[in-house]
């Protein structure tokens, strides 16, 4: 079994992901972290704690985290999510969240537990990650692995020509990740992009008759409009069945600079490069298990 802490910013996608988690035994979920992202960090963090309620886990603990990058500007957030970042399924207030800030949590976890124990999911801006780097240099090699969705390697961004939406949302903090040296295993657009739903899958997940299903399918009848692809799922999936996707070793720099490609994440593949780095970025997945996989998990939801 694995235990997990997972870092986001729900998030329709995020929703996903979180769903897949919650309903896998094979993972032992720790805690949730949440940053700026797809909305504000107060929208994120109350949906999930919303979503770790509705998938049966109000034991969780959820930590709000960053609300703006490390450069100190505003956080670049989106509407593609809607307002609430859930489409508007899941209204109402959430519960109470805890009250320690998730970099804090972060460290405390990693300090706390044996070095290799703990896997860290990240699937937002990166924020909270380098927060916790910089009070501990060194944190994040004390994961067993790094997944993160996120950077563009081969592809264009998603955001601007150069740079992916995680990377762009905070590139100074997605340079110091990937320089971490932590066992990190990325999630790009070159793979999110083979992730893909169809509107018969989120039909099936529709005609499911657990509420998480029911909400899941909701959300997703928005989304896909806009965005068919499982971005967020990746990472986790990854942890439970890395056999879905094939890896190459490289080496990332994230562009930081502010000008036309601020986030753009270069990719070193050179063998010495690629002999010495600590990235294993995932090139291609089996999307039909990927789907089966998301299918199987959220139909065990409450």
């Amino acid at each position: 079994m694995s235990t997990v802490i997972i870092d986001c910013d729900p998030g329709i996608d995020d929703a996903l992901a979180l769903f897949l988690a919650a309903g896998s035994v094979e993972l032992n979920l720790l805690a949730i972290t949440t940053t700026a992202g797809n909305r504000p960090a107060a929208i994120t963090a109350g949906n999930g704690r919303k979503l770790m309620d509705l998938a049966g886990r109000p034991d969780l603990a959820v930590h709000a985290g960053a609300e703006r990058p490390l450069s100190g500007q505003p956080a670049r957030c989106n509407l593609v999510h809607g307002e609430d970042g859930l489409g508007g399924v899941l209204p109402g207030t959430p519960a109470a969240l805890e009250s320690e800030h998730a970099a804090l949590a972060l460290v405390r976890h990693l300090q706390q537990a044996p070095a290799g124990s703990i896997d860290l999911v990240a699937m937002g801006p990166l924020t909270n990650l380098a927060l916790a780097e910089l009070l501990v240099p060194g944190i994040l090699q004390r994961t067993r692995r790094l997944s993160i969705m996120g950077g563009a390697l081969r592809v264009p961004g998603n955001i601007t020509p150069a740079a992916e939406f995680n990377f762009y949302a905070d590139p100074l903090a997605a340079d110091l990740v990937m320089r971490s040296g932590a066992a990190i295993h990325l999630y790009p657009l070159d793979v999110t992009h083979q992730a893909v739903m169809s509107p018969a899958w989120i039909d099936t997940i529709g005609g499911l008759s657990n509420r998480c299903g029911q909400a899941a399918a909701a959300m997703l009848r928005q989304y896909a409009a806009m965005d068919p692809l499982l971005h967020d799922v990746c990472p986790v999936a990854g942890l439970l069945r890395p056999a879905l996707f094939a890896e190459q070793a490289c080496s990332v720099e994230v562009d930081w600079r502010p000008g036309l490609t601020e986030g753009y994440a270069l990719m070193q593949l050179d063998q010495q490069a690629a002999a010495a780095c600590t990235i294993q970025a995932a090139t291609i997945v089996d999307n039909e298990g990927l789907l089966s996989l998301v299918l199987e998990k959220i139909s065990g939801l409450p």
